[in-house]
């Protein structure tokens, strides 16, 4: 199971789980796009998980850096970082 942080925009953003990481997925009615991940992500408990992030297509690499640093701060499963 994978860990997937959807981000929509500046505003929202929420958490799931999927079987697998597709590229391109439908998902809740829109198109998203693999931005980030899989990669691993400890918590503070010691337990692993595989970490993924999609947004949807109409976002650039530069609004998805920005999107990420914003959402990074409340969600948890963001901060992939040793």
């Amino acid at each position: 199971m994978f860990t997937i942080v959807v981000i929509w925009d500046a505003d929202n953003a929420e958490v799931t789980q999927w079987d697998e990481t597709p590229w391109v997925t439908t998902f809740k009615d829109r198109e998203v796009s693999l931005r980030a991940g899989p990669r691993e992500r400890v918590d503070a408990n010691g337990v692993s998980s595989q970490v993924a992030v999609y947004l949807p297509d109409e976002f650039n690499e530069e609004e998805f850096q920005d999107l990420f640093a914003a959402h990074e701060k409340r969600i948890p499963e963001l901060h992939l970082h040793g």
